[in-house]
């Protein structure tokens, strides 16, 4: 386990990367996932989970009550480190959407509240949490950075 380190996305990744090539000696792949609010500007960011278990989704929508924007985007940073010495390669995937009222099972994490946009950008209909799996895993920011390390190992 290494530490939770702050910062931006890609400061945390890299460093963990770091951190964890060093302790196993050796190649390593670490991922990261944030969910930034717009308004915010990329807040809560690295730090959703620890903002969803203080507010619930409900203090997650009273975060933009404030605000006409309720756009943002979910976040996926792999960092790729070769060796102990090496410096981390980044690889970040990123969906946007917006945020809305929970919606959907309560199965993992803040996907109830966000909805991404359609494959065209444009808004979609349902949550993450709503979406079947396969599609989920087609659009999200995981998928498209997992496709960023596919193509750099290819």
């Amino acid at each position: 386990m290494v530490p939770e380190y702050q910062g931006e996305p890609e400061e945390i990744s890299k460093e963990k990367a770091k951190l964890a090539a060093q302790r196993i000696n050796g190649p390593i792949l670490i991922e990261d996932t944030s969910l930034c609010f717009n308004a915010l500007h990329g807040l809560p960011g690295p730090y959703i989970k620890w903002f969803l278990d203080k507010l619930g989704y409900d203090g997650l929508n009273k975060l933009l009550i404030g605000y006409d924007d309720k756009t943002a985007y979910a976040q996926c940073v792999f960092a790729f480190c070769a060796g102990p010495t090496s410096e981390p390669i980044i690889f970040d995937g990123r969906c946007s959407g917006r945020i809305v009222q929970a919606r959907g099972p309560n199965k993992f994490g803040w996907d109830p509240v966000f909805q991404p946009d359609n494959e065209q950008g444009q808004q979609g209909h349902q949550t993450f949490a709503e979406m079947d799996k396969t599609e989920k895993n087609r659009i999200s920011h995981r998928s498209r950075s997992l496709q960023l390390v596919k193509n750099y190992f290819v």
